[in-house]
């Protein structure tokens, strides 16, 4: 009897043992990805990246970063039942998915009259992107012709420098806004 219980004992501290060697091995082997250090820069320099788990922008949005989407500074906004979260809420997060950077927007554009759209929808004479992209919050939405993939909203107006503007703290990006993009708001350079 003695010996079946050792055998037992013997046989459960191998199985640890080699769940634990492959643990290690596994974990050794798993390389860095090369967004690693762009995404954990986002995170560290008060980047906020704000989504929905049911927004495919969303993901195409995580899936530019690969497997370094892990370090990204992302704010689930949805629940289960896909109400939106509270923190989301006030943040007065209007779509997905959405940025926000410590020190306001930079949008480098040589577009001298972007779109913009007023904060409630429906103006006369306003483009027609605007009734789709108009802010509840008081905020007047920018689209560039040459960033077409992503509009700015802002509360205040821009400062122009040359090709610069940049937008308060406070602003936000929203849609499919580039790696390049992203980086440029946090001056970081990406590996080539």
């Amino acid at each position: 009897m003695k010996s079946k219980q050792t055998q037992f004992i013997l046989f459960i501290v191998c199985v640890v043992v080699l769940v634990g060697i492959l643990g290690y091995v596994g974990k050794k082997n798993v390389k860095p990805g090369k967004l690693d250090g762009f995404a954990q820069t986002l995170k560290t320099e008060g980047a906020e990246f704000y989504g929905a788990f049911w927004c495919p922008h969303c993901q195409e949005q995580k899936e530019l970063f690969g497997s370094s989407k892990q370090y990204l500074p992302y704010i689930e906004c949805s629940t289960t039942n896909k109400d939106q979260t509270q923190i989301c809420k006030d943040k007065k997060i209007e779509g997905y998915p959405t940025w926000y950077f410590k020190n306001g927007v930079v949008v480098a554009s040589t577009d001298t009259k972007p779109i913009v759209c007023l904060p409630a929808p429906g103006i006369e004479g306003e483009n027609e992107v605007c009734k789709t992209v108009a802010s509840e919050n008081g905020k007047k939405t920018w689209i560039f012709a040459d960033n077409k993939n992503f509009s700015v909203k802002s509360v205040n107006d821009p400062v122009i420098e040359g090709d610069k503007w940049k937008f308060p703290v406070g602003a936000s990006m929203s849609g499919k806004v580039s790696l390049e993009v992203l980086a440029q708001q946090i001056g970081f350079t990406l590996p080539q």
